[in-house]
């Protein structure tokens, strides 16, 4: 009884000593930056080591790596971006093909671009720095944009982002510092020139430099009218930027010969129809708007979350866990004040946010594009980010105003933010899962094909990478095998499902043609390889061939296209090749796909010693096949060097783990009695192995 009042006294003790330790830990609020910075490293940090290049980052891989650095400017013409490529060029020369490198310097800019509107805002609303702290901290952790992990393409969204903020930041410090106005406002000025013929993105948002300017100049000048001449006057440079990106834009610029894709349609509608452009404007605005403000709030709170399924749940658990801790801890610190002691924040913060939203999708909308219909949520992610620095405003106003207590309004604060952080991690964790296959078909193509013939077309049954798309995976194939300085893609990849539905038209001959940039490829569905690639199957990549029409593991459409995959089009070379390491890494060759692909290979050009050196190698690494159809190339090896036995062996055990196997053994065992030399033990062999597969069924 001692003994536990003993450890009960010391505990509590123990406990009043830790809480005491707590209370009197002192934060300064200059300190917040590098919270910031944290909670970026939290959200978006974790895994970026694990995570690669998707969709439109490919493009400027492939031009940068294969056509040169320099080469981008001709890229970024045809995507009719021209004045982007000064960033990119730069960012390339300093950063090199390293994924992690991109990755990092896209979190450190999302970093920047919320700490320098921290600095910004804290200037617009001096009495309100808690709430402005609130408002910074929900845009740097926003969920709504998905498209991070697109770390070479988000660049260009939050590179211009930067340089908005810190002409905006120059801007207002311009009005307070006297001395060196001029200068503040001329690189302010350069700033807002800079991200306009950078990124269109922003056009919209250079519009709400009018109310800031007023909201800025209350302090200075009492009287309405003589604040409102003041707000123009220190409004015209920058009103004369955007007046210069608007003559180039629409008198000056001449668009690629594949044509503009950023035309300014909705605009033009306006003066042909405006009642009823008006009309759509308003529509979308207000659905665009409610799903950036309200909605993406709402993924972050999912059931799965709540699965404790794996241990990968739990690490994301534990994060947000974490994240709510650190940002309660951070924010009771730095602000255990009365809410009474800040001055009201209402109405000119609302008023800021509505715009703010508004403004940055606008030109979204001139061009006829939208949110609520868009067809790929993630691609269409990229059009929020302007819009939701308004929408962390109007949420934490919101907070602000309806909630009573500080304790409460922080509470609510680290919920929203520490939930969006799981969010993220599991947003990136899906795209790790997609860089994993990308690696994988990459260092497997190469090793089953590594020389295509020119003019090939790539085909699987449907899009087999996430976060893709079809002209990616060209990009990412040709990336692959580095062609050098091409004027015309050597191959293309293409979905049936998504190119020609019609199996029987593919077989006969159809021409597949795409384009994208500069790169036009034309072919023709006769000279193609069809590939099947399933690793979350425990399967190798296959490339399939005529004699694989009875693989009962694929579709009766994959089976049918089979009959129409030319392996010939694929070459062996004198060297060994590998993909571009600075992208992909080190490959490793000691796995089973490695053993299996060359070993394919070595069976198209009927090289059966070389198989059997793959065999032996293989079993000497402990490596084996999940799937019994990867046999198949050894034992077509093992037959035609006569060791029967393992023939015996080796096809019995494919069968047992594999169900479904025995057409594809039975024709394996027909080309081993049509080819392998004769011997009374293959006769006797193949027949005992045919009956005990029934292979007379599949005849």
């Amino acid at each position: 009884m001692i003994r536990d009042g003993f450890y009960q006294g010391y505990n509590l003790n123990d406990m009043k000593n830790l809480r005491a330790t707590i209370e009197n830990i002192k934060l300064n609020e200059n300190i917040t930056p590098l919270f910031f910075l944290l909670l970026a490293i939290l959200g978006f940090g974790l895994l970026a080591n694990r995570l690669g290049y998707y969709q439109d980052d490919w493009p400027y891989i492939f031009y940068a790596l294969n056509k040169g650095i320099s080469s981008l400017t001709i890229e970024l013409y045809y995507d009719s971006r021209p004045n982007a490529a000064w960033m990119y060029i730069g960012l390339f020369n300093l950063l090199g093909f390293n994924p992690l490198a991109w990755h990092i310097t896209a979190l450190v800019t999302r970093w920047l671009t919320a700490t320098i509107l921290w600095y910004f805002f804290r200037i617009v609303f001096p009495e309100n720095k808690r709430e402005v702290t609130f408002a910074i901290l929900l845009f740097l952790i926003h969920p709504f944009f998905l498209i991070q992990p697109y770390a070479v393409n988000s660049m260009l969204y939050w590179g211009g982002f930067l340089f908005f903020a810190i002409s905006l930041y120059l801007m207002a410090r311009s009005i307070h510092k006297s001395k060196y106005q001029i200068l503040l406002v001329l690189i302010a000025v350069f700033l807002e020139g800079l991200h306009l013929f950078t990124s269109e993105y922003y056009v919209g948002l250079v519009m709400i430099r009018p109310l800031i300017l007023f909201l800025l100049l209350s302090n200075q000048v009492s009287n309405f009218r003589e604040r409102l001449i003041k707000t123009i006057l220190y409004w015209m440079p920058y009103l004369l930027a955007l007046g210069s990106y608007i003559i180039w834009r629409f008198f000056l610029y001449i668009p690629p010969p594949i044509g503009d894709r950023n035309s300014p349609e909705v605009l033009y509608a306006l003066f042909n129809s405006p009642i009823e452009t008006i009309g759509y404007l308003i529509r979308i605005a207000l659905q665009d708007s409610t799903i950036v403000t309200f909605i993406s709030w709402f993924q972050t709170l999912v059931p799965e979350l709540f699965s404790f399924a794996t241990i990968f749940n739990w690490f994301v658990l534990i994060i947000i866990g974490f994240t709510f801790l650190v940002i309660f801890f951070f924010l009771s610190k730095i602000y255990a004040i009365s809410s009474k002691e800040s001055k009201t924040w209402f109405a000119s913060p609302i008023i800021l946010g509505l715009l703010i939203v508004f403004l940055g999708m606008m030109p979204l909308w001139i061009i006829g594009q939208d949110i609520v219909t868009h067809k790929n949520q993630f691609a269409g992610s990229r059009f929020g980010i302007g819009a939701s620095l308004g929408a962390a405003l109007i949420l934490a106003v919101i907070i602000e105003n309806l909630l009573d207590g500080l304790r409460k309004k922080i509470l609510v604060i680290a919920l929203c933010a520490s939930l969006a952080t799981g969010m993220h991690i599991n947003n990136a964790k899906n795209f790790s899962y997609s860089w994993e296959k990308q690696e994988r078909f990459a260092q497997e193509l190469l090793w089953r094909a590594p020389y295509i013939t020119p003019g090939t077309a790539i085909v699987t049954d449907e899009e087999i990478l996430g976060f893709m798309g079809g002209y990616s995976v060209a990009f990412s194939i040709i990336t692959t095998y580095q062609p050098g300085d091409i004027e015309t893609p050597p191959y293309w990849y293409f979905p049936f499902y998504y190119t020609n539905p019609n199996v029987n038209d593919f077989l006969t001959g159809i021409v597949l043609e795409d384009r994208k940039l500069t790169m036009n490829f034309s072919g023709n569905s006769q000279d193609m390889i069809l590939i099947l690639f399933q690793p979350e199957l425990k399967r190798c990549l296959w490339v399939l061939q005529p004699q694989d029409i009875n693989l009962r593991l694929v579709n009766d459409d994959m089976r049918k296209l089979a009959a129409g995959s030319d392996i010939n089009l694929i070459k062996q070379t004198n060297e060994e090749v590998s993909p571009p390491e600075e992208i992909y890494g080190k490959q490793n060759r000691q796995t089973w796909c490695y053993y299996f692909q060359k070993a394919d290979l070595a069976r198209q050009y009927q090289e059966w010693d070389e198989i059997i050196r793959l065999w032996n190698e293989a079993q000497t690494n402990g490596e084996r096949a999940d799937n019994g159809f990867e046999y198949i190339p050894f034992i077509e090896g093992l037959g035609h060097t006569g060791d029967w036995e393992q023939v015996k062996e080796l096809t019995k055990f494919a069968k047992r783990i594999t169900a479904g196997l025995e057409p594809s053994l039975c024709s394996a065992l027909d080309r081993l009695a049509l080819n392998a030399p004769e011997s009374q033990e293959r006769d006797e062999t193949i027949i005992n192995l045919k009956e005990d597969l029934n292979c007379k069924n599949f005849q």
